[in-house]
């Protein structure tokens, strides 16, 4: 069976298939401008409460982008200066690791073998670089933070003017969407989603982060504002980024003090982390991205193969963006959409006619101030 356009829906998927390896193509080629570009839209979106706070005590266009750029470029200069010194200073102790991870591995090949293990099994169990791999992506998402941030003439000029597009013509969007642009409200909704998102995300990261440097400080695990710092920014990432954040400092407390302290350290950022992710991110998330487990997932494995260790961290968003504004804006694709959103399709359509009927509304002008006026 065809459709309307003469494409049997099998070729449509195909022709969708290819026009995505290529956008994919080239969003690798051009990954490092693509990472500064959403970090920077991120950051634009977790100023939103910095800009409403402004606009409520009545400052001006001028003084709220003056400010918001301020506290925005002070923050990323501050956060940026970190990760230069924190990533040299692990990179240049990063080799002394590897060898204390050699010698615990010749001692537990030593122990293997007592135990009756010939001597290329208990070698192949007791892989140093098994040990060492955490570390050395650990270094490698540093040093691609600090590239991304790096970019600082693009990175400014971005924030700079999407600050502008913010501040200074705000509503733009809206406009369009309240005079019958479906696409711009689509587009007006899913920002608005995302914003409330990153916004809780940033606030659960910091004490996340906060509280997993004062655990490492304590139990006396080396660098640990590094490690602090990157458990707050693996946030992001749903799942896996709870382990990448653990698995680390974990192993640089085993080779410098033993399993004993490992295990503890351990146990306490299990505690940490999973009060703060069950019992107040729950209450603070008004909004969610819509992604069911197993895409939340894909999300953070398959945009680090296209944009390198950045696409875990702002791999999230992406699919939102591609679910909500790409498939969703189709009606020919918009089951796939639908599939891989975690809600059914009764309370999409309910939530549609609502935003429908609230856009309606809004575009209404007040009947009690004109009767006032007659």
């Amino acid at each position: 069976m065809t459709s309307t356009n003469g494409l049997t829906p099998a070729i449509r998927i195909l022709l969708m298939l290819a026009a995505g390896s290529i956008a994919l193509w080239g969003m690798s080629n051009y990954a490092d401008y693509i990472n500064s570009a959403a970090i920077a839209i991120l950051i634009i979106l977790a100023c939103g409460p910095v800009i409403d706070w402004l606009r409520r005590k009545g400052a001006n266009r001028a003084v709220t982008l003056i400010a918001a750029l301020l506290l925005s470029i002070t923050v990323l200069a501050l956060f940026l200066l970190f990760l230069i010194y924190a990533g040299a200073q692990f990179a240049k102790e990063l080799p002394q690791y590897q060898q204390q991870a050699q010698a615990m591995a010749q001692e537990l090949a030593t122990w293997l073998q007592s135990l009756g293990f010939d001597q290329a099994g208990a070698a192949a169990i007791s892989n140093p670089s098994t040990a060492t791999a955490p570390l050395e992506w650990a270094s490698s998402l540093i040093s691609a933070l600090t590239s991304a941030l790096s970019n600082g003439v693009t990175m400014a000029m971005l924030m700079i003017f999407l600050f502008v597009d913010v501040i200074v013509f705000p509503g733009r969007l809206e406009w369009q969407a309240l005079h019958g642009n479906a696409y711009a409200a689509r587009m007006a909704d899913f920002t608005g989603g995302l914003r409330q998102y990153i916004v809780v995300m940033v606030i659960i990261g910091t004490a996340i982060g906060t509280l997993n440097t004062f655990l490492f400080w304590i139990v006396g695990v080396p660098m640990p504002l590094l490690w602090g710092v990157l458990s707050g920014i693996l946030n992001f990432i749903p799942f896996i980024g709870f382990w990448f954040g653990l698995i680390p400092p974990a192993i640089l407390t085993l080779l410098a003090y033993g399993w004993q302290r490992a295990l503890v350290m351990s146990i306490g950022y299990i505690l940490v982390n999973g009060f703060v992710q069950n019992v107040i991110q729950p209450r603070l998330v008004v909004t969610r991205l819509n992604l069911t487990p197993f895409w939340n997932l894909v999300s953070a494995t398959f945009w680090p193969l296209v944009l390198g260790p950045v696409g875990a961290i702002i791999g999230v968003p992406l699919t939102m963006s591609v679910r909500s504004l790409v498939f969703e804006a189709d009606p020919t694709t918009s089951w796939i959409g639908s599939m891989m959103s975690t809600k059914n399709p009764d309370q999409e359509a309910a939530a549609k006619a609502e935003a429908a009927a609230k856009a309606e509304e809004a575009s209404k002008p007040p009947k009690s101030k004109s009767k006032s006026k007659q």
